[in-house]
């Protein structure tokens, strides 16, 4: 299996962790991974907001990188997930906007053809991988554990992007915990939004949203939140002695990036997952303590 990969900013930098995580899952389970080193950043969504058509060339760039080498597009973080899907129906409906865009993707030899699909790893190994290899693979199953899924809001919203579905009837998370078994819990904060894009403003709405879902989470009885979001992961993981002051509780729960979750399943040591880079002590999960 060959596909063109994007990992974004956050995992070559602040989450680090989710790029060693993720290229570990895809190595035990035969996935070559063309990492799009030229591509830039896909502009979060502040650049949207400044200019709209710059944003749509960004992303459309980065689709006809892959589309160069004749793949489709793999992401690991949502934002980056819902910024390329949104571009990219954006010139598939707009001739006049695809043309613009067009004639900038030829100064550097580029041409946008609307022929790679954009897919984030959750979704990859689910529709690709499938479940009876991935229950193959499984060398550890986790089960009698308990984590939360933590959607984020760019994997699961807006309508306009992603379809009619009620957000919170998504459990493609649940499904691959189930798979690798895994039980989940039921909590108010799962399809929430965390907070991260109000933080370069103020940590205070991060803070107050997330801490809510991660007392939530907790109360729920899950030993860990899993996120397939790195900005959600820099929330959860990283304010959470600041949730526990405004909360006057003890929270300690730990946050992993879905591909170590994944990765703990097939077998691969922890330190190649790298869980000892999070803020709140993994190590602390009674089923990750056998690897550490």
């Amino acid at each position: 299996m060959r596909i063109a990969f994007y990992p974004g900013c956050s995992a070559r930098t602040t989450c680090g962790e989710l790029l060693t995580a993720t290229q570990a899952v895809a190595d035990r389970l035969g996935i070559a991974l063309e990492t799009l080193s030229s591509a830039t950043c896909t502009g979060s969504r502040e650049i949207r907001a400044a200019d709209a058509e710059r944003f749509v060339a960004l992303n459309v760039r980065i689709i006809a990188m892959a589309e160069a080498r004749g793949l489709d597009l793999m992401t690991i973080c949502n934002t980056c997930t819902l910024n390329l899907l949104e571009a990219k129906q954006r010139v598939d409906n707009d001739p006049a906007l695809r043309e613009r865009v067009g004639r900038k993707l030829a100064e550097e030899g580029l041409e946008y053809r609307g022929t790679a699909r954009i897919t984030h790893f959750l979704w990859y190994l689910l529709e690709e991988v499938g479940e009876s290899r991935l229950r193959a693979l499984v060398k550890t199953p986790l089960s009698s554990h308990k984590i939360a899924a933590f959607y984020g809001c760019h994997i699961v919203r807006p309508p306009s992007v992603y379809g009619d579905t009620d957000a919170r009837d998504v459990q493609s998370i649940e499904t691959l915990a189930q798979i690798l078994g895994c039980e989940t819990v039921d909590y108010s904060g799962r399809t929430a939004c965390c907070g991260f894009h109000c933080s370069a403003q103020s940590d205070v709405i991060p803070v107050k949203l997330s801490g809510r879902h991660v007392a939530s989470a907790k109360t729920a009885g899950a030993d860990a939140i899993v996120t397939p979001c790195p900005l959600c992961h820099t929330v959860l993981d990283t304010y959470q002695d600041d949730m526990a002051r405004d909360l006057n509780t003890t929270l300690d729960l730990p946050v992993l990036h879905l591909p170590q979750l994944v990765g703990l399943a097939l077998g691969i040591d922890a330190a190649a997952l790298g869980i000892d880079r999070h803020v709140v002590r993994v190590e602390e999960v009674r089923w990750v303590q056998k690897w550490v």
